[in-house]
């Protein structure tokens, strides 16, 4: 059975605090005596479910189109269920709880339970909880089988203490200068809340193969 973890887009839908709206611009329309139903989409690469290439953050890292495929299939998932509240932050005690389990995964999936608010979307835009600096360092430095990290919010990095840090979260986890390990792909605004309990065979998220570009929405899907 496959489950998706992307959210629909819609030009509704929350962004990170000062983004670009999405624009969904009907071009034909049969209703309209036109020959076909076409359209245009004017699309912010960091909006709705999508995954961020190294280059995001690092200027000589790899772009979304150069980032081998395998990369994208993840035979070993973990979800930390870990339910935060607003700006509090996942800390490296609230992984190590996972024992034996964290160190073979390929990806961590981060629950912090607060998609559930994810239909008001003012309130999840608001200073929504995070990882750390330091849980960030641990999973680059310490997890080497992790390839891949995603979270049930807009963004792995506090909204609040982003800009004031000059995004060290991003930047410990993308930046190929800073640690001799790999860096790795980040995956926002997941619906994880749907794979909660249930016995997860593999995780595929395949991105547009947009070149040179920094980001890409993504599909994710849960082979349960």
């Amino acid at each position: 059975m496959y489950i998706e973890l992307s959210y629909k887009f819609d030009k509704n839908m929350p962004i990170y605090p000062g983004s670009p709206k999405e624009e969904i611009i009907p071009n034909t329309r049969i209703k309209q005596d036109d020959s076909s139903n076409t359209t245009t989409l004017i699309h912010f690469l960091h909006n709705g479910t999508h995954v961020d290439a190294p280059f995001h953050f690092y200027n000589n890292g790899r772009t979304i189109d150069q980032i081998p495929i395998e990369d994208f299939v993840y035979q070993t998932p973990l979800i930390i269920d870990k339910k935060l509240k607003k700006s509090e932050l996942l800390e490296v005690e609230d992984l190590k709880k996972y024992g034996e389990k964290l160190y073979l995964a390929d990806i961590l999936l981060f629950y912090t339970g607060y998609c559930k608010i994810r239909k008001n979307p003012a309130l999840y835009m608001d200073n929504f909880p995070a990882i750390s600096e330091g849980t960030a360092k641990f999973i680059r430095t310490g997890l080497l089988n992790v390839k891949a990290i995603a979270i049930d919010v807009l963004s792995i990095e506090s909204a609040i203490l982003g800009p004031k840090t000059n995004f060290k979260v991003h930047k410990t986890l993308l930046d190929g200068d800073l640690y001799d390990t790999r860096p790795l792909l980040i995956f926002e605004d997941v619906n994880i809340g749907k794979i909660l309990n249930k016995k997860i065979k593999k995780i595929y998220a395949f991105p547009l193969r947009l070149k040179g570009l920094d980001a890409s929405p993504v599909n994710i899907i849960a082979e349960i």
